[in-house]
């Protein structure tokens, strides 16, 4: 059965083309996704590079009588006076990627949002921000912590014009549907403010978890796009792997952890590291295996 998260029937090096991926590309093609989120999805399902791109491009020129876009032939590796690896396609504009990292899957997306639409979500959000809480995995309640001190506000899923358009976007390039992902959060780091190491994904195991589990299956994925830049600190930090991501106004950086065989990534461990001067925006997008409804 095919998931609209993500390809069914995608394992590590798969090359064989099925009706349920040929339905797959189809229903995406049609919905308006991109060639690069669709290979992208591929791709972490476990499907072979090369194949995925074939078969896009294939599914383009059988569906809209238009090829895909082709790959740069710098997809991978840096060119020499410019920083683009490649670009995504967002929709309504083209996304450069900084940088992929393949274990754990991390990309990092340039200008994903103008400083126009960074300064319009904080706006957005200063009549809304409350201390951020955690979800506790015994008991399931948003209890407040230490380990992350800052200020939230919470929106639902197009719930504003301008959050409408950057979701379509974040659906774009990451080629993981809108409906799959939870409301866009806000969040407002002072100085000194943190968020200690910690998964996105929940632990099936614990009991307080299963609730969140109910309502759109597992978190696949987390997009934290920086709304400002601070003075100093701030960065996203990805101790298992020894990668830190400097918080630049409008880029944004997306790291996914379900791996090809279902199982969850614990390389995608991270943190908010401490802001030294000024203050730090970002907005956060979790994205579900399945279509999203908040907890009752």
């Amino acid at each position: 059965m095919i998931r609209e998260a993500s390809v069914a029937g995608g394992k590590a090096g798969y090359t064989e083309s099925s009706p349920e991926l040929e339905q797959w590309l189809a229903r995406h093609i049609a919905q308006g996704f991109a060639a690069d989120a669709l290979v992208l999805s591929m791709l972490r399902s476990g499907y072979d590079d090369a194949f995925a791109r074939r078969a896009v491009a294939a599914a383009f020129a059988r569906d809209t009588g238009v090829e895909a876009p082709a790959r740069p032939a710098h997809a991978d590796t840096a060119v020499a006076g410019t920083p683009e690896v490649y670009a995504a396609d967002g929709g309504d504009r083209r996304v450069p990627v900084l940088f992929r990292l393949a274990a754990p899957q991390v990309q990092l997306f340039q200008q994903l949002l103008s400083e126009d639409e960074c300064d319009a979500l904080v706006a957005l959000s200063r009549g809304r921000l409350a201390r951020s809480p955690v979800v506790n995995p015994d008991t399931g309640d948003e209890n407040l912590i230490d380990a992350r001190t800052s200020m939230g506000a919470m929106f639902q899923v197009a719930e504003h014009a301008l959050i409408a358009r950057i979701e379509a976007r974040i659906a774009a390039v990451t080629g993981v549907p809108a409906e799959h992902g939870e409301g866009l959060q806000i969040l407002n780091y002072k100085p000194g403010g943190e968020y200690q190491p910690h998964f996105d994904y929940f632990n099936p195991q614990r009991p307080g978890e299963a609730r969140q589990l109910s309502v759109g299956g597992q978190r696949i994925a987390t997009l934290v796009i920086y709304l400002n830049t601070p003075e100093a600190g701030g960065a996203t930090a990805f101790p298992r792997v020894g990668l830190e991501v400097a918080p630049v106004k409008g880029n944004a950086v997306y790291f996914s952890y379900l791996l090809p065989d279902g199982t969850l990534d614990d390389r995608t461990l991270h943190a908010g590291l401490p802001v030294a001067a000024g203050e730090k925006w970002i907005a956060t997008k979790w994205l579900r295996e399945r279509p999203y409804r908040s907890a009752a």
